[in-house]
């Protein structure tokens, strides 16, 4: 949404308001003014697209709160009007000082961008609040916390949304269900670390790198070496593999 919105505000403002004689600004006294304007929404598509890109994969790795948010917008618009100012700075070179446009364009940005970011994130936030009171009520004692090896929270799921758990070098990666898709999160711990608090939301262990749901186990089927897999309950997840020294409980548990 806001690779559109926001270059399409940028542009349609600029054309039909004119704020802060950016038609002047952006004309740079040579006629060049629908040029230029194309030129720097095309930047500033980039600059979001790029911006947004990065907050998706950075995801799971920062906490993206609101105060942080912010920061991240405001960094955006700096970026933007920088990437003006290169442009820009060029064809006012000898009638203003690089300085001078770059704060310009850094100020003018701003004061557009923040009427269409603010109602996005506000019409988002909303969005988010109706999904939450639409979903079921959950148990606040099913839910599982994470945290990972800087005791940061990092995951709440329920308890039974989570398929299984498997270790790989220096994460976990929790396979679980969220809004009906399977999700793998990756978190910075260890078995070990995680063992006492998913062995008492009801995993068990059935592998030296695996915890599994016993809920979503539909059966454990050995092959004729000895070699054993629990089957789960949801299409196209893998088989979970049980080790002989898990067998018998998990078995116990079906």
């Amino acid at each position: 949404m806001f690779f559109i919105v926001i270059p399409v505000f940028y542009f349609l403002f600029v054309v039909w308001a004119e704020p802060f004689g950016m038609d002047e600004f952006l004309s740079l006294g040579k006629d060049r003014y629908t040029f230029n304007l194309i030129i720097t929404t095309v930047i500033l598509l980039g600059v979001i697209v790029l911006s947004r890109m990065l907050m998706f994969i950075l995801r799971r790795v920062i906490d993206l709160n609101w105060p942080l948010y912010i920061f991240w917008c405001v960094c955006e618009i700096v970026f933007a009007g920088f990437m003006f100012s290169i442009l820009l700075g060029i064809g006012w070179a000898g009638e203003k000082s690089y300085l001078n446009v770059l704060t310009q364009c850094i100020m003018n940005l701003a004061g557009i961008l923040i009427y269409p970011m603010t109602i996005l994130t506000m019409a988002v936030q909303m969005y988010v609040m109706h999904r939450r009171a639409l979903a079921p009520a959950v148990d606040d004692k099913s839910l599982v916390r994470f945290h990972d090896s800087e005791k940061r929270l990092k995951l709440i799921v329920s308890s039974d949304a989570v398929y299984y758990i498997e270790a790989k070098e220096n994460y976990v990666h929790i396979i679980h269900q969220d809004n009906l898709r399977i999700k793998d999160f990756k978190l910075r711990s260890s078995m070990l670390a995680i063992e006492d608090l998913v062995t008492r939301h009801g995993l068990v262990r059935c592998h030296r790198s695996f915890f599994v749901n016993p809920q979503h186990v539909s059966l454990v089927r050995k092959d004729p070496s000895g070699y054993a897999m629990a089957q789960l309950d949801r299409e196209g997840l893998p088989g979970v593999p049980v080790s002989k020294t898990y067998y018998d409980s998990l078995a116990a548990l079906l």
